[in-house]
């Protein structure tokens, strides 16, 4: 029987034994004090190596501008948590231990007990964290940027008239039921600039995990295809697959769980979608397909769209406002003008590339030429051109007439030479002016001749006739406006251009007046014999897909005055011997080609100028190469199978101005005096000493992995014009942001001075681990300082810098009212793992009127990214710091940051002292931020920013 006494008896025993068991469990606790101490120690030891793996790999992804997987960046905010906890607790141990050794008294036991139970604790957190570690991936790549991948939505003009059918296409792609969609409607009349507008529509609000538009045209190539549409994916096909293959993978890609959209657009004819590799929404899996055409028919019964949208005409009123706003102010201005210009607008039948192109011909005109333009309009009749308005093709006509210049002309002309929706470079025009005789101030030189070119580019531009591709290198044209074109240079020039052609051409009654040839070709076998074109000067052949092609040796004696030849994608066993009669040959691609033997090319040494092998599957570069002397311009670009480029060749090519190597041409052979005598077969650097110190190279290209192959006496890269330097590693991530027409990477080197001339003049700059930058930064001259610099990115920089991007006390002191701050064109701009207080002084921040993107990341002791320096300018106390065209904005593992922008203020005393405060992160001296993306991680920072 239970009595109370009993009840009180067992209750005590009970707490007797939790009292006994707690005391020892404590005692172990207390008795394996150090013992716990030491093993969280040799399992955070395990972390931090691990730890500093991930950390390494996550640089290098970074580097590679791909995305961090979440599940390692919460890894590493876990990481960093448990590291500060652990140092803390260590600290602690360390302090009480020393408090004891230093008092001579009894140990702590109750904080003994406290950290010993603490560490047993944290030691199955950090032996969980080392265990999570192997992740499978690091990183994934980042789609483009919206306004890369669809540069014409940027200037998309909304309409009254074509909202509701915008609207429509957006409301039709939210549509479960909806799985393909047509947009219709006459060439030039902007549809593919509204299906760009819903493309980034569409990828901004998050419709679509991914969006991928690619032109079609008229020569339906499915290999160009699935390469372009790879490439908008971010995603690698391997280049040994046939189509069938690579359809395979697009296939999988496209079916592996994310939302994606398609945009093909201007089909001509029935696409296979299936033998692309795309395959129709089903469910949640697959694609959504947007097509554009000229052709309803098409749309609806063969491609059998679930919706089709026409795009009309723009009003009347819509077509008018476009049209004043491509003018500009000469008609307000001019009151005489507005009856013309009015008649004018009503000509172009409210198709945009009409409105756009005269409107741009006219702007600032005088009357007469408005009248004498009108009359034209009037009187223009042309042969039918599919899918063109006959007023468009007046339109456009009128627009070649009123070019100001026979430069801008035969540039516009030689555009339509080239492939239809084809990037077409800087350079590749270049060199086709400069063999052709093309320009009428008859440049002396490459480098002048570059300039004469944008200069035509840029006017050609402003009339709407050319459009700027994904980089200021490179430019489009308009299909429609490539027609008319086309057209024109068939009457006036009598170019032959066909381009999706089957056979060789033949029976035309032109064919003796032929100037120029332009033919693509989806399979052709052999070229013709017998061929008589007595006038040609340019032959342009190009094949789809490399194929085996039989060229009969007499194939260029009907041809004897080209002077430009370009072969692409085409497997021949050596070059037919008729081309050493062409005496007249001035420029020579075999681009993307595959030969046996170019010997042949040594009897052409009295007169070619530009060889061109890109992309060649060339291994050993002939020795014959050496005997032309009066190369101007040699690419080897994307040559990725060339190991040897014989000693000797490139010194005995005294003529260069500019030379591209391949960017993974790694075989340079060393130059030490203990290798002097040995048998090298190889090129080495020291070769181009002599082509550097002429002071005529104007363009290289190099990369250079081995960088103590770099003798101790300076090249002198002082004179270059153009440049891409890579030293040490590959530039992985800028060159598709930022132009590629000066570009340094340095890693791992001392920045010696020969570099220097080639920081000042880059427009991308990488510098990694290097030593020198304090001096590069800060003791050079005033003058001409990073004045063309667009992308910049410091990694690892072992210097303590204050300011890392500041001035030097010269600049500051002598600037005048017609001096440009450094760094005034910088858009880009990437600073990790520096040692730096401050980011920019004041005065540097203000000249920053073009940046886009700032990153810091990984700066321990960084404390603000603007920073007064120490001395009295009056101006700091009310400069404003304006990052008016910021989009992107990351900051992250930065412990001490405390203020964006440390203001120093005045103190009213007698002295009129000053002293320097912390403002808040991102107070009012930084406005205008479009796109705020802010990375602050873990313990370092308390606060969270709306």
């Amino acid at each position: 029987m239970c009595t109370l006494q009993s009840i009180i008896e067992q209750l005590g025993c009970r707490a007797f034994d939790e009292a006994v068991n707690a005391t020892s469990k404590a005692g172990k606790y207390v008795l394996q004090y150090r013992t716990n101490l030491d093993k969280l120690r040799t399992e955070m030891r395990s972390l931090e190596d691990r730890r500093a793996i991930i950390e390494r790999k996550v640089r290098e992804a970074n580097d590679r501008g791909e995305e961090i997987e979440n599940a390692v960046s919460h890894w590493q905010t876990d990481a960093d948590e448990t590291k500060t906890y652990v140092q803390d607790l260590i600290e602690r141990s360390t302090a009480e231990a020393k408090m004891h050794c230093f008092a001579c008294s009894c140990p702590n036991i109750k904080g003994r007990y406290r950290l010993s139970k603490q560490a047993e604790e944290k030691i199955a957190d950090v032996k969980r964290l080392a265990q999570e570690s192997n992740f499978d991936e690091i990183s994934h790549p980042k789609p483009p940027p919206p306004e890369l991948e669809f540069p014409s939505a940027e200037n998309y003009v909304h309409l009254d008239s074509r909202t509701p059918i915008f609207e429509a296409i957006l409301g039709a792609l939210k549509d479960c039921e909806v799985k393909m969609i047509g947009v219709y409607g006459l060439g030039g009349v902007g549809k593919t600039t509204l299906v760009e507008k819903v493309a980034k529509t569409m990828l901004d609000d998050g419709t679509f995990e991914q969006v991928s538009l690619v032109p079609v045209s008229k020569d339906l190539n499915v290999k160009d295809i699935q390469k372009k549409l790879a490439d908008k994916l971010n995603f690698t096909l391997h280049a040994e697959k046939d189509e069938k293959g690579r359809a395979i993978e697009l296939w999988n890609k496209f079916k592996n769980g994310d939302k994606y959209l398609v945009i093909l657009d201007d089909i001509w004819e029935k696409v296979d979608l299936k033998a692309i590799g795309i395959p129709v929404m089903e469910g949640n899996i697959g694609c959504k397909i947007v097509l554009t055409s000229r052709n309803e028919d098409l749309l609806r019964i063969k491609m059998k769209a679930d919706k089709n949208f026409p795009i009309a005409e723009l009003l009347e009123a819509e077509a008018w406002d476009l049209f004043k706003k491509k003018v500009g102010n000469t008609i307000e201005s001019r009151p005489e003008i507005d009856s013309l210009a009015r008649q004018v607008c009503r000509k172009c039948k409210g198709l945009p590339v009409a409105v756009n192109a005269l409107g741009a011909a006219l702007e600032d005109k005088p009357v007469y030429v408005w009248k004498n333009a009108l009359q034209k309009l009037e009187r223009y009749m042309i042969t039918n051109i599919e899918g063109i308005n006959q007023t468009v093709w007046a339109s456009l006509k009128l627009s070649y007439d009123m070019l100001g210049s026979s430069d801008a002309k035969s540039c516009f002309l030689l555009c339509c030479l080239f492939l239809e929706d084809a990037e077409i470079s800087i350079d590749d025009l270049t060199r086709h002016c400069v063999a052709n005789s093309l320009l009428s101030q008859n440049p002396h030189t490459f480098d002048e001749a570059r300039n004469a070119v944008r200069t035509v580019v840029d006017a050609l531009k402003s009339a709407s006739l050319l459009s700027t591709d994904y980089h200021e290198n490179a430019v489009k044209i308009h299909d429609v406006i490539r027609d008319v074109g086309i057209s024109i240079s068939r009457e006036e020039k009598a170019f032959l251009i066909d381009h999706g052609a089957h056979e060789w051409p033949r029976n035309s009654r032109n064919v003796k007046s032929y100037s120029a040839i332009s033919l693509s070709f989806k399979s052709i076998k052999g070229l013709p014999n017998g061929l008589e074109y007595p006038q040609l000067h340019t032959l342009m052949v190009e094949n789809s897909k490399l194929s085996d092609l039989e060229v009969p040796d007499n194939f260029f004696n009907g041809m004897i005055q080209l002077t430009v030849v370009t072969f692409t994608r085409m497997r021949m066993r050596r070059l037919p011997s008729s081309i050493a009669k062409l005496a007249k040959l001035q420029m020579l691609y075999l681009n993307e080609c595959e030969f046996d033997d170019i010997s042949i090319l040594k009897d052409l040494k009295s007169s070619l100028e530009v060889l061109s092998l890109r992309g060649s599957s060339i291994e050993v570069l002939p020795l014959e190469i050496g005997q032309l002397t009066g190369l101007r311009v040699l690419d080897l670009q994307d040559c990725g199978k060339l190991k040897v480029i014989p000693r000797g060749v490139i010194s005995k090519l005294i003529s260069l101005e500019e030379l591209y190597f391949p960017e993974n041409f790694d075989k340079w052979e060393a130059t030490t005096d203990e290798q002097q005598d040995s048998n090298r077969e190889n090129v080495s650097i020291e070769e181009l000493r002599g082509l550097l110190s002429t002071g005529r190279l104007a363009t290289l290209h190099i990369h250079i992995l081995n960088v103590m192959l770099l003798s101790t006496e300076d090249l002198i890269f002082a004179n270059l014009k153009g440049f891409k330097i890579l030293l040490g590693s590959n530039l992985k991530n800028s060159k598709k942001l930022i132009s590629e027409r000066c570009m340094l990477e340095l890693n791992g080197i001392p920045l010696r001075n020969e570099f220097i001339p080639l920081v000042d003049k880059a427009e991308v700059v990488v510098l990694r681990n290097i030593e020198g930058l304090k001096k590069m930064l800060h003791d050079r001259g005033v003058e001409n300082r990073f004045l063309n610099l667009k992308y910049l990115e410091v990694t690892s920089c072992v210097e303590d810098l204050e300011y890392l991007l500041g001035e030097p006390k010269s600049f500051v002191q002598s600037q005048g009212l017609h001096r440009l701050p450094p760094f005034n064109n910088l858009i880009v701009l990437i600073i990790e793992y520096c040692k730096s207080k401050y980011l920019f002084s004041p005065t540097t921040a203000g000249g920053l009127v073009h940046l886009e993107k700032l990153k810091v990341r990984s700066c321990e002791i960084m404390e603000g990214i603007v920073g007064f320096e120490e001395r009295n300018d009056e101006d700091e106390f009310t400069s404003e710091v304006k990052f008016s065209k910021l989009k992107q904005l990351e900051l992250s593992y930065l412990p001490n940051l405390l203020s964006f922008y440390a203001q120093k203020e005045k103190i009213g005393t007698t002295m009129g002292s000053s002293s320097a405060c912390a403002r808040p992160l991102f107070s009012e001296k930084v406005s205008s931020i479009i796109v705020l993306l802010i990375s602050l991680l873990g313990y370092y920072f308390g606060w969270f920013l709306d």
